[in-house]
């Protein structure tokens, strides 16, 4: 019995103090990804990326398909207290390869603290998008 005390009360302390020295990376925000809806067969035409968390935020779009569509990403924020709204498309359309190449169809932007930025992602082919889905993450 003392043995079980010695150790749950070394794990409990070793616990609390992992808790205290863990710092988080950043302030706030966080990654969020969304994927195109036409992933039924396992594999999807476009992905976007808002990496809430990062200062400035980074965001990206990527063409994941080889297939003659190209992927949008648009990235939007209302006005909050004390700032505009915001927000931009980018596109990819080279269906280079299944994962985002670090570098390509990327844009910094410094959205302000705390806004929620909204992220529609599309297959985009002549003009014409499909397949959108929305999601949202926090700057």
């Amino acid at each position: 019995m003392i043995r079980t005390k010695r150790v749950t009360a070394t794990l409990a302390t070793t616990s609390a103090a992992l808790l205290l020295t863990v710092a988080p990376a950043h302030a706030g925000g966080h990654t969020t990804i969304i994927y195109t809806a036409d992933g039924a067969s396992g594999t999807y035409g476009g992905k976007g990326m808002f990496a809430g968390g990062a200062n400035p935020e980074i965001f990206q779009v990527c063409d994941t398909k080889t297939d003659g569509m190209a992927a949008s990403a648009e990235f939007w924020w209302p006005a909050g207290s004390g700032y505009p709204e915001g927000g931009f498309t980018l596109m990819d359309d080279n269906g280079a390869s299944a994962f985002c190449k670090v570098g390509e169809f990327v844009r910094t932007w410094d959205v302000p603290e705390g806004a929620t930025v909204y992220i529609t992602v599309c297959r985009v082919s002549g003009g014409r998008t499909q397949d959108c889905t929305h999601s949202y993450g926090e700057a």
